[in-house]
């Protein structure tokens, strides 16, 4: 990916809401990576919310910088399951962080179970 004008603030670094938006791209690009969109997963009539977000910002990503979002599932326990996240440039790890994310039935806006398609698929992922 890389920094674009739009996510900087006025000191020309990227706008910690832009964080966010990142960890997301990385996380659909994980669910497909193991089998499935998240636009499957949605039309199921499941959503995944996030619960909680956590952001060490450790160096600045600035306007126009390249970098790639490492993602992966940490973490899986009822109906929670979390995403750990590094951001890194050409010179290493920029950002980490963690995302937690509850697994609801869309219909009922109830918590439900991780499904097992997951806890199956992030155990082959290891």
């Amino acid at each position: 990916m890389r920094v674009r004008f739009s996510e900087t603030d006025a000191m020309g670094v990227a706008n910690n809401g832009a964080y966010l938006a990142w960890f997301e791209v990385g996380r659909i690009e994980f669910l497909r990576e193991i089998g499935r969109s998240y636009a499957e997963v949605h039309a199921g009539g499941l959503d995944m919310v996030v619960v909680e977000a956590r952001v060490s910002y450790l160096r600045a990503l600035a306007f126009d910088t390249q970098f790639t979002v490492e993602c992966e599932c940490t973490d899986i326990r009822g109906a929670t399951f979390t995403f750990s996240y590094e951001l890194r440039d050409a010179d290493g790890v920029c950002t980490r962080a963690e995302t937690r994310h509850a697994c609801v039935d869309r219909a009922r806006m109830r918590a439900v179970r991780v499904p097992e398609w997951l806890v199956q698929a992030l155990r082959e992922h290891e």
